[in-house]
């Protein structure tokens, strides 16, 4: 079975905040090196995917292909979605709002991905060794220095189509067949046991619903892992999402 999971995002001042993604805030020339990075990675992709004899706008090719190089709205593909990203020569950073001491495991960044504890790598690699990316990131604490606590950018690197169409009520959208969506308010997902099988994460590409932001989903052992370590920063969605998606 597997889980769509959000930040642990409770109301600051209501409980204790130790639990909770640091603020953060963006620094320019690091955001812009990030988009120029991304810009020429979406450059290198088309020109790869043409240089291969295929048709990057062909309909057929965004359904069958999980690396068809298309990812409209975005300039460029977006970390945790499945896309192997070159490596940045220096870390990409952000700053802290105030100066923090002990930071959750996983916590939000600027940069299109969440930034992850050793801890959470360490679950990730037992499950799915050498297969996901881990780039590098560095908090800057408002005084100028840069916070111990190492965290690295998390990047999935599995685009995988793992539900089960037969049994869960979506439809591939009207104008953009190669995306499915809910048919109903009604949601309802069962994925296929054996697509999920060995998985930690993966970016459910075809899938396109409001509200959850980046497709991904985790897998029970990851998930059953992760509580055991007692690691912070995730819980699963709000609602429906939250549900306990299961395979068959």
């Amino acid at each position: 079975m597997a889980w769509f999971v959000m930040m642990d995002s409770r109301n600051r001042g209501d409980e204790d905040e130790t639990d909770l993604s640091p603020e953060i805030e963006i620094i320019p020339e690091e955001q812009e090196r990030y988009e120029a990075l991304g810009r020429e990675f979406s450059r290198k992709l088309f020109g790869d995917y043409k240089a291969a004899g295929k048709n990057p706008y062909d309909y057929q090719l965004m359904i069958d292909d999980p690396y068809h190089p298309y990812v409209d709205p975005s300039p460029h593909p977006s970390m945790m979605e499945g896309w192997k990203w070159p490596m940045p020569d220096q870390p990409f950073r952000n700053k802290l709002k105030r100066n923090e001491g002990r930071l959750v495991d996983i916590i939000s960044t600027s940069f299109g991905a969440y930034a992850i504890s050793q801890k959470v790598i360490d679950i990730i690699e037992a499950i799915e060794p050498g297969v996901h990316q881990y780039l590098p990131y560095q908090l800057i604490q408002k005084d100028g220095g840069v916070h111990p606590d190492t965290r690295w950018l998390l990047n999935v690197c599995t685009r995988a189509e793992t539900i089960d169409y037969e049994r869960s009520n979506v439809i591939p959208i009207r104008d953009a067949p190669y995306w499915v969506r809910d048919r109903t308010n009604d949601w309802h997902i069962v994925l296929r046991k054996e697509a999920v099988a060995g998985r930690a994460l993966w970016y459910e590409y075809r899938y396109r619903k409001p509200r959850i932001g980046p497709r991904y989903l985790l897998s029970d052992r990851f998930w059953d892992a992760f509580n055991a370590a007692k690691c912070t920063g995730w819980r699963t969605q709000d609602g429906e999402l939250g549900r306990h998606i299961e395979e068959l």
